[in-house]
């Protein structure tokens, strides 16, 4: 009995790694929501040095820190102790950032605890920034922590996340299992809301925050490349620049990097370190392109069978890339030109690898001076049930195209540069909107996604160019904005802006 006294009396006194997890031994452990894995400790505790608690972004877990990524290695090797939670991602559908804000805040208290209030640093990847920004300040944890880090993190949203919420690339989205409540709050129009109701509260004085963006969006034809087009200005292919950006942040670094190397260790803890020694300088950020011109085109749907969709391209247009997406891999694409030949392309199937389209398929295919008129493109049934095409144009038409929001964010008018002419022979832009709307927020206990509607509406009337939202009260309005008209050498053109845009329960529009 005296033994077995003294063997319980040492256990007790071995320290203890988990709250809600396994030991970590340099290859993680538990991924289920709501767990908190420690790192091993460094060979040497130093009590000056913060803890350091990573957050993983939309559709990851915590093994995007040490799976692929020396981070942690990195981060141990420096002297620091090191904490990996694991959020709604981790373990099925990604939630919105009210819930895993939620979920994180219970996590920091168990965290502090666990180190009895030691400083803390949270560096959150992609969605995890703003997952960390409602914890501190919503669920008030500010206390517990002393700065934020947040890397590729669209504080503005995404434009990708309103591509995989609209009426032409919704439905592969949803077959491919990613158009999740996490996708659908960080679109531009939700996210612009939640900076309304975010910025201005006295806690975000409360941390210091720290932010680092990407600009590569290559390799080209792979699916950064692919995101950069629905992008404004530079990004990650996947978060642009001025999105990873905070007003009342210090942005340490824009680095020549795509979504998938922005949080590798080598390329942002040297940044972080800076942060976490005192020596944090401001980096210069690079001027962001005109938002409102227009050089792509999105179009697709279900598919039972061969799949068609058609393209025009104007005389302008030098160079036209576009992606056939799917779900399954295709060898070859069929081309009518706009004579009625037919070519055969043989394409080579390209995974995604962002977290709004992950699981689909691109295949790209680069059209170097096209012929002005209707393309067609073909692709045989290969068991895809949802398709997209997704052009990107090389035109001087693009800078001469543009979508403006108008009246509180309400209405999109679209406008030339040039006296456009319609199908009438008037000088007139025809204009049209596929609109998918979602009643009610992303979020926990916010009554969303009951009765998704979709309708078309056609620009008519006194403004002939301008398309309204907001008619059918709060709710999430995701627009893919279509314009189409005459350039001046004549011939047909037509290009895409996917517009999102949330309405409040008092009518205010974001």
């Amino acid at each position: 009995m005296r033994i077995l006294l003294l063997l319980l009396a040492a256990m007790l006194l071995m320290p203890f790694q988990t709250v809600s997890a396994g030991e970590f031994k340099g290859g993680g452990g538990d991924l289920t929501p709501g767990t908190i894995t420690y790192g091993d400790p460094p060979a040497q505790v130093d009590p000056a040095k913060p803890v350091l608690v990573f957050v993983q972004g939309l559709t990851n877990d915590s093994t995007t820190w040490y799976d692929g990524n020396s981070m942690y290695d990195t981060a141990r090797e420096a002297g620091y102790e090191t904490v990996f939670v694991e959020l709604h991602d981790s373990g099925g559908e990604p939630k919105s950032y009210w819930d895993n804000g939620a979920m994180l805040a219970g996590q920091l208290d168990d965290i502090s605890a666990h180190f009895n209030g030691k400083e803390i640093v949270v560096v959150g990847y992609s969605k995890g920034g703003v997952d960390t920004q409602v914890a501190l300040i919503h669920e008030g944890r500010h206390s517990l922590v002393s700065d934020v880090i947040t890397i590729g993190s669209p504080h503005d949203g995404s434009e990708l996340a309103d591509l995989a919420n609209s009426t032409s690339l919704g439905w592969l989205a949803d077959l491919i299992g990613q158009n999740s409540e996490g996708t659908q709050s960080l679109q531009t129009g939700v996210m612009n809301h939640f900076r309304s109701i975010t910025d201005s509260r006295p806690e975000v004085q409360q941390n210091r925050y720290f932010t680092l963006a990407g600009d590569r969006t290559g390799p080209i034809f792979s699916s950064y490349w692919f995101g950069s087009g629905f992008i404004s200005g530079p990004s990650d292919g996947v978060v642009s620049v001025e999105s990873a950006t905070l007003p009342y942040g210090t942005m340490l670094s824009v680095g020549n990097w795509n979504h998938g190397e922005v949080h590798q260790g080598e390329n942002a803890f040297p940044f972080m370190q800076s942060v976490l020694t005192g020596q944090a300088g401001a980096a210069s950020l690079m001027e962001a392109a005109a938002e409102d011109s227009l050089s792509t085109l999105v179009k697709g749907g279900q598919q039972d069978g061969e799949a068609t969709e058609t393209m025009v391209i104007e005389q302008e247009a030098d160079s036209v890339s576009f992606s056939w997406m799917s779900m399954e891999p295709l060898a070859e694409l069929e081309l009518v030109k706009p004579d009625g030949s037919v070519d055969v392309v043989q394409v080579e199937a390209e995974e995604d690898e962002t977290p709004f389209f992950k699981g689909a398929y691109h295949h790209l295919v680069d059209l170097e001076n096209p012929a002005a008129g209707e393309w067609t493109v073909r692709a045989d049934d290969n068991g895809s049930q949802a398709y997209g095409l997704v052009a990107q144009f090389e035109s001087e038409l693009n800078d001469q195209l543009h979508v403006r929001a108008e009246d509180n964010n309400r209405s999109f008018r679209a406008e030339s540069d040039f006296p456009a002419v319609n199908r009438a022979g008037r000088e007139a832009l025809e204009v049209n909107a596929d609109i998918r709307f979602t009643p009610g927020e992303p979020g926990a206990g916010r009554a969303f996604g009951q009765a998704v509607s979709e309708y078309r509406q056609q620009a008519r009337g006194q403004a002939p160019d301008r398309i309204a939202v907001g008619s059918r009260g709060a709710g999430v309005y995701n627009a893919v904005v279509r314009v189409s008209g005459h350039a001046p050498s004549g011939t047909a053109f037509e290009r895409s802006a996917v517009r999102s845009v949330f309405t409040d329960e008092d009518g205010q529009s974001y």
